[in-house]
């Protein structure tokens, strides 16, 4: 397994985890983060993580989402991690626990030699529970997936999709979220992509917070024999909140 351990002090909330709606009477709200760590010595190593989540208020029922997320790490001049995800989703309230839904979203990474992974999807989504304290929610749906590895052809197919979210305030200053995501491609169910994501924040001040989070990335078939399919990070931070 390959393993990136990040800590990294940056200027907002890191991972890619959802931003929270914007409150009432605000269209925005969202985070943007920078980490960096480095070491110089018996092994130099410099690894960075760039994040950005906000949701947008388009009316009472009609909100949008949009995320991104970057990750390098180098060791002794050795690339380790290279990640990058961005996308967008359209979320439309049905009814006060349940949504339809319509995402989008670009992959790239290097070390599982993926050159770009999209996948366009269209589904609904349910809270099983939604209070002030904890929200629990399960989405599914069906898309697209284009597919490009390194040095091989391009792989379109139809997709499956789900999601899972969970996030808790078990105190006034602390909150722990948690997100399971896959996607299987319809022409080859034994080919799929599956993200976990846990993470633990405490609120510094009424815009920052210490957050870590771990991350980990499974794909069932690599492109090739000798890629590692699993992937795990773990990353520390500390951020602002707009």
């Amino acid at each position: 397994m390959r393993r990136v351990v990040l800590f990294a002090f940056v200027v907002a909330v890191s991972a890619h985890a959802q931003a929270p709606e914007p409150p009432a009477g605000k269209t925005w709200a969202g985070d943007f983060s920078f980490g960096l760590s480095l070491t110089r010595g018996n092994s130099d190593t410099a690894n960075i993580n760039l994040t950005a989540d906000a949701a947008q208020r388009l009316n009472p029922v009609n909100l949008m989402r949009y995320d991104a997320f970057y990750l390098r790490s180098d060791t002794s001049g050795t690339l380790t991690a290279d990640r990058l995800l961005f996308g967008a989703r359209d979320e439309y309230t049905i009814s006060p626990l349940t949504y339809a839904l319509a995402d989008a979203h670009f992959l790239r990474d290097r070390f599982k030699e993926i050159d770009y992974l999209v996948n366009p999807t269209v589904g609904a989504g349910h809270h099983f529970i939604k209070t002030d304290v904890q929200d629990f929610a399960v989405e599914g749906g069906l898309g697209i997936v284009l597919e490009k590895d390194k040095d091989l052809p391009r792989d379109t197919s139809g997709s499956v999709n789900a999601k899972q979210l969970f996030t808790w305030k078990f105190s006034p200053t602390a909150t722990f979220g948690q997100t399971a995501t896959a996607l299987w491609k319809m022409d080859d169910f034994s080919d799929a992509l599956y993200h976990l994501e846990a993470s633990l924040a405490s609120t510094l001040t009424a815009r920052t917070q210490l957050k870590l989070s771990a991350l980990d990335d499974y794909k069932t078939k690599p492109p090739r024999a000798g890629i590692k399919k699993n992937d795990f990070s773990l990353i520390a931070s500390v951020g602002m909140k707009f």
